[in-house]
């Protein structure tokens, strides 16, 4: 049985709506490590497996939510110091940001402008790294309501002295054609290299092939999700009620604020082990793939 405490992280996480899948990651790590001090029998593995199979569901759209806590999970059940494997993996999470954008710059454009919506620490990153060797001209944030946490990326770039400009997500497509690129977060990666994000980055992608334009995909390879793919994603709009499939408690609220983007509108997926095409993506994660 789970803590009032672990209960209380975990009903947080799931009610989160603004935070990035980065950060909810690391609150879902500490959410997982705090079963090791709350709960007197979290040595028996069935203890933290629930704990991350609960946090896991609270997130169901994040696959980094799911991979670090399963991966906490699996490390102390092999007899790892559960404090050890906290800051191993948040040491892990906090530098990936940074190797991200380092990668980031082998793509960026000199004096480039961007479009990108939401709020994601790694577009944020990136960008402040191409500001910092390359400059950046503007970067156009769609404000993503009904939330706006397209508002809080152009507060964070501002500080950064990053010129960007607010727009209503109804113009974000009509400024791809004067950007050079359109750049986003993600919430997943799945395994035929379609991208989980917020819902608006469809209309974006779509712009920008048929305005010739690119569009990178920064995240970090925890991102990968094995587990789905766009017709099997607990947020996919299945044709048939009546056709087997479980419907997640989340579904609804996962389709409003997130959608499949088709990985054939993605140029690159961008992480700190270097850039993938989607094609590389479904073949690394092909469930037929050994090693």
């Amino acid at each position: 049985m789970l803590g009032p405490a672990v209960e209380d992280a975990i009903e947080g996480i799931a009610t989160d709506r603004t935070s990035s899948a980065s950060r909810l990651a690391r609150v879902a790590l500490e959410t997982v490590a705090l079963v090791t001090i709350e709960s007197p029998g979290w040595r028996s593995p069935d203890v933290l497996k629930e704990a991350a199979q609960r946090i896991s569901e609270a997130q169901p759209a994040m696959a980094i939510v799911h991979n670090i806590v399963y991966l906490f999970a699996r490390l102390v059940a092999e007899g790892q110091e559960p404090m050890a494997v906290l800051r191993e993996l948040h040491s892990e999470l906090e530098t990936a940001r940074e190797r991200i954008a380092r990668t980031f710059l082998k793509v960026a454009v000199p004096k480039g402008t961007y479009v990108t919506l939401s709020y994601s620490d790694n577009v944020l990153e990136s960008l402040r790294a191409a500001h910092a060797r390359a400059s950046v001209a503007r970067v156009f944030v769609m404000e993503s309501g009904p939330l706006f946490e397209g508002r809080a990326l152009a507060k964070s770039l501002a500080a950064s002295e990053i010129p960007s400009t607010v727009i209503p997500d109804s113009e974000g497509p009509s400024h791809v054609k004067e950007s050079d690129a359109v750049l986003v977060g993600a919430d997943s990666i799945l395994r035929d290299g379609s991208l989980i994000n917020k819902t608006g980055t469809s209309s974006l992608a779509l712009a920008a092939r048929e305005d010739e334009k690119p569009v990178y995909v920064v995240c970090e390879s925890m991102k990968f999700d094995s587990r789905y793919d766009a017709t099997s994603w607990p947020g996919a709009a299945h044709p048939s009620a009546g056709d087997g499939r479980s419907s997640h408690p989340n579904t609804e609220r996962i389709r409003q604020d997130f959608e499949v983007i088709p990985g054939r509108l993605l140029t690159a997926i961008v992480t700190e082990r270097g850039r993938y095409t989607s094609d590389v993506i479904q073949t690394m994660l092909s469930p037929g793939r050994k090693g």
